[in-house]
């Protein structure tokens, strides 16, 4: 088992993508902490999970307050006494034209995709180093991070933020034997990606993207498994696109 015994904390963990990171890293022998703002979801996602046995507990946290934020992540970092792997999974978009956005609607995405992996990692780091022995922090960004598109100039500008943070992180955590990489899906067949796509009337993919497809949740929570493990012993500040080659088709049009 590659995460045998690992304290992890997954953000955001309730459904989607989170959960399935979740999943993954109790598969592989982790004990995990499960973040998310619903509690009624969260106790759900612990009910479902427990089939895949490991070790699992649930920390109800809204990421906008910022006092409700440290003091979870404090019981978190201590729940199984102490922290390995932290996964900054939570993340929030509207999809709006830019001249529509409202401060509130700014802020909030801001708060969650970026102020939230921010402290949380700034936090889990402290702690980490507290510790000894170094960790993982894996950051969710997104191909969107990279290369905009239009009617989402907010949640845009949130992940390409996450990226440079990440990278920041890398660079001064590296002397700690703290290891901070990214993930920049394209498509994923989550809840928010079909509420997003269904409200702007698109298809469940880009014809773009080259694989013709979107992922599974699954294919994107074994990227992180692998960032998390010893395998990425020599990764850092790296951000890993899983986009079924939609950037990499730039100059189709």
């Amino acid at each position: 088992m590659r995460l045998a015994e690992k304290r992890v904390l997954v953000t955001g963990a309730a459904r989607g993508i989170g959960l399935a990171i979740a999943r993954r890293f109790l598969e592989e022998g982790a004990r995990v902490i499960l973040l998310d703002r619903s509690e009624e979801e969260l106790r759900a996602a612990a009910e479902e999970l427990a089939d895949y046995g490991g070790d699992s507990a649930v920390e109800v946290c809204d990421l906008r307050d910022l006092a409700q934020l440290e003091q979870s992540a404090a019981k978190a970092f201590t729940h199984f006494g102490g922290i390995d792997i932290v996964v900054n999974n939570a993340g929030i978009a509207y999809r709006e034209p830019f001249l529509d956005i409202s401060s509130e609607h700014w802020d909030a995405v801001l708060e969650i995709n970026v102020r939230a992996v921010f402290r949380i990692g700034q936090l889990a780091a402290r702690q980490m180093i507290g510790q000894g022995g170094g960790g993982a922090i894996i950051n969710m960004s997104s191909k969107n991070g990279i290369s905009a598109s239009a009617e989402l100039a907010h949640y845009n500008a949130s992940k390409a933020a996450v990226i440079l943070l990440t990278e920041s992180m890398a660079v001064e955590l590296a002397p700690y034997g703290i290891r901070v990489n990214a993930v920049a899906p394209g498509f994923v067949d989550t809840p928010l990606d079909r509420r997003l796509r269904e409200e702007a009337g698109l298809p469940s993919h880009s014809e773009h993207t080259p694989m013709k497809r979107a992922a599974t949740p699954q294919e994107i929570a074994n990227v992180f498994l692998f960032l998390a493990s010893d395998d990425a012993g020599y990764v850092t500040g790296e951000t890993v696109r899983v986009d079924g080659g939609h950037l990499a088709n730039g100059s189709e049009l």
